[in-house]
């Protein structure tokens, strides 16, 4: 099962693309990818935009293989909330695939999941980034970065690039390249 965190004032596109990829490519593998949009606090959670998507609570994330965190204008609150930061930990403690999706980055890196690791970020936010996070590896000019288990995106539409990578390793190199055509 794949989880999509997000939080008030997310990017759209930060979840709705890495959705979007994993629904085709399961359609195509004839394997429908079960997916999830998780926050905190059930319920719609309004974007930057001002639309809303309905998110279940965390304790619904039992089954998770890969959890995704949205970036967006909202990511200062989100990466200073102690129940997010719990539950990207206690995920990774779990084994789960953790990526971040542009400035979810900073939800990653101040859970403690990027010291020592390679990641990216948006370009936008490289000088803060380092200045905050001396103890990650920012590869400021990368698409998508992956270190281990952990993953991370620069921009918004660098999430479904991310998210490709994801369904290359899921279902294969035929199924990813299928995806990226629709």
């Amino acid at each position: 099962m794949i989880g999509v965190l997000v939080f008030p004032d997310f990017q759209l596109l930060d979840a709705t693309g890495p959705i979007s990829t994993f629904e085709i490519a399961g359609r195509l593998a004839a394997k429908p990818a079960a997916i999830r949009v998780l926050a905190i606090a059930p319920g719609p959670v309004k974007s930057s935009s001002g639309v809303e998507l309905m998110a279940r609570g965390i304790r619904s994330a039992g089954a998770l293989s890969t959890l995704i965190v949205a970036g967006g204008e909202g990511v200062h609150a989100a990466s200073q909330c102690p129940k997010t930061l719990g539950f990207v930990r206690a995920m990774a403690k779990r084994g789960v695939r953790v990526a971040s999706v542009c400035s979810g980055a900073y939800v990653l890196a101040e859970a403690g999941l990027l010291d020592g690791r390679r990641a990216t970020t948006h370009w936008r936010r490289t000088r803060h980034f380092v200045a905050t996070y001396p103890k990650v590896k920012l590869e400021h000019d990368r698409i998508f970065v992956r270190d281990g288990n952990i993953w991370s995106s620069a921009g918004i539409t660098a999430g479904i690039d991310l998210a490709l990578a994801m369904v290359t390793e899921d279902f294969g190199e035929d199924i990813a390249r299928e995806t990226a055509r629709q």
